[in-house]
């Protein structure tokens, strides 16, 4: 491969990350009466807001720093 890849595992972090609540969608075994509660609860708006994505950014934005570091400004 000519193009080195870098992998970021951001599942850990995000899932401990209170403003990261995973989506009704993801749990199959839901209860009727908490599909109720969740339908008309549904928010996704913490994707709009600063939180898990602006961190996700910072991760890769420091770790192409540190790369730019060590290579001392060579791609």
């Amino acid at each position: 491969m000519k193009t080195p890849v870098f992998y970021l595992n951001i599942s850990t972090m995000t899932d401990f990350r209170p403003d990261a609540h995973p989506s009704m969608y993801r749990n199959a075994n839901m209860s009727e009466e908490t599909k109720k509660f969740t339908l008309t609860h549904q928010d996704c708006s913490h994707w709009c807001l600063p939180g898990v994505p602006d961190l996700w950014n910072e991760l890769v934005y420091a770790h192409l720093l540190q790369r730019m570091k060590r290579n001392k400004g060579n791609p």
